[in-house]
């Protein structure tokens, strides 16, 4: 096949033509002797065992270690979902993760072996005595490899890996975008590396700088580094959500953590996590982060005076988590708003009060106002219920009744029986307070003392206690007494009279 384009290749008129020919010529050839290589020899019979036996393998370690997983798998049932739920994947996965794996290791075994010997002809060649320049040295070295071709085995493992990417994944994950974008550039980049030329663009793309960050070698940013990170990016969005998620599901499921020390340890897993991630993209891009040291820490003190109250309510939250102070459920009243709290937030806390309203109050009126935590160390809370009766009542019947109406009650708890005070007497009224005591602040506070005066008003009613209205006896001092005249109603006529 080269000698017969070779006639084609050569007819060219200026020396610009015949240098692309040249070229073309000597990547035909090459191309050509690849596939030879591949289809006739001991190279195809040497790779195709190698994955057969790479199959076999795979099958056979897979039929091995399946009643392993079963048992491991009932072991841990209903202790830890998330390690039940890896084995499981793992156990349905393991064939195509085996097959993957395995035919990455030969081929780079058979890669790496390849090199070794090409290197070692060129020893050899040099201890003969024979006068090898630079040029003819590096061209050598770069068509020695060649002698041994095992593209099919990375054509294998590039097909291997693309199926373990499409079918290991469960299918919402498939789905997304970044997925799709992230197995397309991997299939881009195995079909290039199994082509042989991914070396030749990964030197031009590494030759193209982009920003030069900072002097010196530390930081060289290239077309090559930019791609790089952005692969890293992609790979990075699922994993940091995957392990955010992990972690939260393993601090919610730890008994020797409180609520808040649950919320306050999320929150830095997350921030590390995320932090952790960015760095690491930053430096996959050929950033040294060094040089930003200087540049961070100008803009942080800019956003710090820009951004004084949010970074307040932020440190305001990490307070509210580490001293337990609030949890979520906790009932509290603070700013005229009463009800139980939904969440902690890093801004604010999520208050929902009794008519279903939701208040999101900043951290920091939590830390500089007045809150009352009705149920902070206890859920047990006493309830005020005054009162006020004529001066004609019997007092100790009055207190005996307001006691009763506390005890038929299914709020109030019975191991605090509830107590009944006289207070003061009044303008117009005896007046007690009645003290009972709930566990469920959380149900409100209005609610109870409806349910207990409602009962009061009927027993008092059963037993003549009359609750008073407001009275006012108006005494005249001098000047003329007031006459009152009443007159008689005309009496109506009977029927039939004029």
């Amino acid at each position: 096949m080269p000698d017969l384009l070779a006639p084609v290749l050569l007819q060219t008129d200026s020396p610009n033509e015949a240098a692309w020919s040249d070229v073309a010529r000597d990547w035909l050839v090459n191309a050509w002797e690849k596939v030879r290589g591949l289809l006739v020899g001991e190279d195809l019979y040497v790779q195709l065992g190698a994955i057969f036996g790479v199959v076999l393998l795979a099958y056979l370690l897979q039929l091995a270690l399946k009643p392993l997983f079963k048992r491991v798998t009932e072991a841990i049932e209903e202790r830890d979902d998330w390690v039940e739920s890896t084995i499981d994947w793992i156990s349905e996965n393991f064939f195509r993760i085996a097959v993957a794996s395995l035919l990455w290791s030969v081929s780079i075994y058979f890669d790496a072996a390849n090199e070794q010997l090409a290197a070692a002809a060129l020893e050899t060649a040099k201890s003969g005595g024979e006068v090898v320049s630079e040029s003819q040295l590096a061209v050598e070295k770069s068509a020695a490899p060649a002698a041994k071709n095992y593209i099919l085995l990375r054509a294998a493992a590039s097909v291997a890996t693309l199926i373990l990417l499409s079918g290991a994944l469960p299918r919402p994950i498939r789905e997304k975008a970044y997925f799709k974008t992230l197995y397309f550039v991997t299939a881009v980049l195995l079909l290039l590396n199994l082509l042989g030329i991914w070396e030749v663009i990964r030197d031009g793309l590494d030759s193209l700088q982009v920003l030069p960050v900072a002097e010196g070698e530390s930081t060289r940013v290239t077309a090559l580094t930019i791609g790089k990170g952005i692969f890293v990016i992609l790979i990075l969005i699922p994993l940091t959500g995957w392990v955010m998620r992990l972690g939260e599901g393993r601090v919610k499921k730890s008994p020797s953590l409180t609520p808040a020390l649950q919320m306050l340890v999320i929150k830095v897993l997350k921030a590390l996590v995320v932090v952790g991630a960015i760095l690491f993209g930053i430096s996959s891009m050929g950033i040294d982060l060094s040089a930003l040291a200087f540049m961070g820490g100008a803009v942080g003190l800019g956003l710090g005076f820009g951004f004084q109250k949010v970074i307040s309510n932020l440190i305001s939250g990490v307070i509210l988590l580490s001293d337990r102070s609030i949890k979520p459920g906790d009932v509290i009243e603070v700013d005229n708003t009463y009800g139980w709290i939904n969440k902690l937030s890093a801004r604010y806390v999520s208050v929902i009060t009794r008519d279903g309203m939701e208040h999101l109050i900043p951290n920091e009126t939590l830390i500089t106002e007045k809150v009352t935590n009705w149920s902070f160390s206890d859920d047990l809370v006493r309830v005020r219920v005054p009162f006020g009766v004529s001066y004609n009542s019997d007092g100790h019947k009055v207190m005996e009744l307001a006691n009763r109406a506390a005890r038929e009650c299914k709020r109030v708890v019975s191991e605090k029986p509830p107590t009944c005070w006289l207070l003061n007497f009044g303008d117009s009224s005896v007046n007690f307070e009645l003290r009972v005591w709930i566990r469920d602040p959380s149900n409100g506070l209005g609610s109870i003392r409806s349910e207990i005066y409602m009962r009061m008003w009927e027993l008092f009613k059963e037993n003549g206690i009359e609750i008073p209205f407001p009275q006012r006896d108006l005494n005249f001092r001098g000047g003329k007494p007031i006459e009152v005249v009443m007159k008689k109603e005309r009496e109506q006529p009977e029927f039939g009279e004029d």
